[in-house]
């Protein structure tokens, strides 16, 4: 019974803001339609708050005359008694917030002289969310009016009742209830915004771009001897790290160099893809025993059981080449993940990891990039192109299941990059609901300068224990300025585009789709930092970030605590969908330019 009067409550101030969406949608400002109840059709101007009360407290809904005054403080503070205060101020601010985003559509038919009905209609989950609305009008005089946190929404704005500012503290928990409905049976699910217990934030370090090593001011020096001494470093660092770049850029950047060192990483670590390390080192707040039966299970699933398919399209600019991904269909489901593979992640291991989708309930497509593994191509382009070919991939997934079925775009290391690139780019089908970025990086510079200064760690802490300690302030001969800038000039050379071009800040800050950030504290490869650096960046108005901390099991790790991986993971991608679902639907026709309604 209480459930039943909470989604009562909540049924109610949703219909009051919707009321309000309603009333700037008409080219004069009509706020509702004509009532099929004839004493409500007279064309003077009746106040009509008392019926519109009655009416939802009845029916649910109500139908007015365009003719009709209403107040929808009075009608707010009727169907919320228990919150009047709150409603009231919600109201208030919606107002404003519609107001300003239907101008344009009632300008654009101000002169027509015909009479208007108006109805609303909701279809929407129960919640306490009540998004801001952007209204469109169609040819046939139809305005939908939908939340803008649909997942392809070009309108800037947020949810009410949540804090999509950048600069957001993420120190600290904040928690939203998730109401979900599933086979008539309601269910709440908390949502944590942030999850951040060791108090992660970002730096300067995790923002590096090759502008700012381009704009490093060269080292000065006083003496005559100094300035002769600099010179000659100056040259022969010129020559020492053009030499690096060059042989460094082809086992970073090709097919060839990128296999040679994931075979070289395996043979210094043969047990380096034993599903084993899903739980050996996992601390217990993350239930590892849970881990081992399921990433056992995981293991046998895709070595044994998953009916893998074979799937390519052709590359966006080039059609002679091809883009390769294997396909495991979910009986009779129409969601589809897309994963982005790591940058030497073995294929095989992203099919034992793809198993947490597809007992979501998911099909799952898992492409290779350019330059890697299956497609074609002899270099990757981390992202840059491959996040145009996940256009095809979007088409071709549609393709098989049909455009009205969920997409979601989820990657690791470099592929958590890939997606969110993909997920920045224009003119996504509309079906692709939210990306969810695992262990990304922030910058390549910033991920070059982290790894850089741990080498150079690793060089001086023998040399400090020397009876005269040393210390370097960069490794010898090989400063990381000039090793950059050398790739930078490399890669532009060879694929057109510049280390910049492949910012995580950048596509983070660009998609509009609701994201989900996630780390480790003990990632020793991409600091946490950087995903907290990206989610500072992003502006999506669904928005999420998770740091785990203790031990998880290193970089890209985060799916070993299994069991919240899924259940957070869900709980966001619901949270996605009750805002997508939440439509008002208001049916213009014979518009009077003439009528006006009143909104106290």
């Amino acid at each position: 019974m209480k459930k039943m009067r909470t989604l009562k409550k909540r049924s109610y101030t949703s219909l009051a803001v919707l009321f309000l969406a309603g009333t700037f949608v008409t080219p004069a400002g009509n706020v509702l339609a004509d009532t099929a109840d004839s004493s409500a059709t007279s064309t003077s101007s009746e106040d009509k708050t008392e019926y519109a009360i009655d009416q939802v407290k009845q029916n649910g809904k109500v139908t007015l005359s365009g003719n009709d005054s209403f107040d929808l403080k009075a009608f707010a503070k009727a169907v919320d008694p228990d919150n009047q205060e709150t409603n009231t101020q919600d109201a208030a601010k919606d107002s404003t917030t519609t107001s300003a985003s239907t101008n344009a559509a009632a300008d654009s038919t101000a002169d027509k002289d015909t009479e208007s009905t108006t109805t609303t209609d909701t279809k929407t989950d129960s919640t306490e969310t009540k998004p801001e609305t952007d209204d469109s009008t169609n040819s046939e005089g139809l305005v939908t009016t939908e939340p803008t946190t649909d997942s392809n929404s070009e309108t800037d704005t947020t949810a009410d009742s949540k804090d999509t500012d950048s600069t957001k503290d993420t120190t600290t928990d904040e928690t939203t209830t998730d109401t979900t409905a599933t086979d008539d049976t309601t269910t709440e699910v908390p949502v944590p915004d942030v999850i951040n217990k060791p108090n992660v934030t970002a730096s300067d370090a995790d923002t590096l771009t090759m502008d700012d090593i381009n704009n490093v001011s060269p080292k000065t020096y006083k003496t005559f001897l100094g300035k002769i001494a600099g010179f000659i470093d100056d040259k022969v660092t010129d020559v020492t790290s053009g030499i690096a770049a060059a042989l460094g850029y082809p086992l970073l950047f090709s097919r060839f160099g990128t296999q040679a060192l994931s075979d070289f990483r395996t043979l210094l670590n043969p047990n380096r893809y034993d599903v084993s390390n899903t739980w050996t080192d996992l601390d217990q707040q993350y239930d590892p025993a849970n881990s081992e039966v399921y990433y056992t299970a995981a293991q046998n699933w895709w070595n044994t059981e998953a009916v893998k398919q074979d799937v390519s399209v052709p590359e966006y600019n080039n059609a002679n080449k091809s883009i390769r991904a294997t396909y495991v269909a979910h009986p009779d489901s129409k969601k589809t993940v897309i994963i982005g593979q790591g940058w030497t992640e073995r294929p095989d291991w992203i099919g034992v990891v793809s198993k947490v989708w597809y007992d979501m309930g998911y099909n799952v497509l898992m492409p290779s990039q350019r330059g890697q593994f299956a497609s074609d191509g002899n270099l990757l382009s981390f992202g840059y192109y491959d996040k145009t070919d996940w256009k095809s991939l979007v088409n071709k997934v549609n393709e098989m299941n049909g455009d009205d079925g969920e997409i979601i775009f989820y990657g690791q290391s470099l592929g958590a990059n890939t997606a969110l690139e993909a997920a920045s780019e224009e003119g996504l089908a509309p079906n692709v609901k939210a990306v969810v970025a695992d262990a990304g990086y922030s910058t390549l510079p910033a991920l070059g300068a982290s790894l850089y200064n741990k080498a150079l760690a690793s060089v001086n802490s023998p040399l400090s224990k020397l009876i005269i300690p040393i210390h370097f302030d960069k490794i010898p001969f090989l400063p990381y300025e000039k090793i950059m800038k050398s790739v930078n000039k490399i890669n532009k050379f060879l694929q057109g585009f510049g280390l910049d071009d492949v910012s995580g800040i950048v596509s983070a800050a660009k998609t509009t789709l609701p994201a989900y950030f996630i780390t480790t504290e003990d990632d020793a490869f991409i600091p946490d930092t950087q995903s907290v650096a990206m989610y500072d960046a992003n502006n999506s108005a669904i928005k999420k970030l998770w740091v785990l901390d203790g031990n998880v099991g290193g970089h890209a790790s985060a799916n070993n605590a299994v069991t919240e991986y899924q259940t957070n993971i869900q709980a966001f991608i619901d949270e996605v969908n009750k805002a997508n679902n939440l439509k008002v639907n208001v049916e213009v026709t014979n518009a009077d330019a003439t009528s006006t309604a009143k909104v106290a």
